[in-house]
């Protein structure tokens, strides 16, 4: 074993000497004009997006999660959804057979109108109908609307 190293030894030590050739860096040009990446998406009118929001929830083949999804989307929103797409939630909610998700609609809707009181009224006014239609009530007429200490 010695004498292997040895012998490797009078290589090591010039490699050691040589300086270590350096690849010279790549340096990325610096660009002075800025591109805006812009969509090339055309913007939807009030009527087509509410049109697509009524056609999602009122796909037969909706499910839980792909409801649970769009509603989150809806309310990720800046907009008060309007009372047809309400209405179509509603009632997919009803295909869906599930009215924990149904209520928890009626809230979200609430507290999206928090400090809109009129919208809100509009809404349910709207919705009043359906509401009955379908056996819902409101979340004030539940007395959920409210925290309790």
């Amino acid at each position: 074993m010695f004498r292997f190293v040895s012998r490797l030894a009078p290589r090591v030590s010039t490699a050691l000497r040589q300086p270590a050739v350096q690849t010279p860096k790549k340096i990325m040009p610096i660009t002075t004009s800025v591109v805006r990446k812009m969509s090339s998406e055309i913007a939807l009118t009030d009527e087509e997006r509410d049109a697509n929001w009524i056609a999602y929830f009122d796909n037969p083949e909706l499910d839980y999660f792909d409801f649970c999804l769009g509603f989150h989307d809806l309310w990720q929103e800046d907009a008060v959804p309007e009372p047809a797409i309400m209405q179509a939630a509603l009632y997919a909610c009803r295909r869906l057979d599930n009215f924990p998700i149904a209520l928890r609609c009626m809230e979200l809707l609430r507290v999206k109108c928090v400090d809109k009181k009129e919208i809100y009224d509009y809404v349910i006014q709207e919705l009043g109908p359906t509401l009955d239609e379908l056996g819902l009530k409101t979340p004030e007429q539940l007395g959920i609307d409210q925290v309790s200490d």
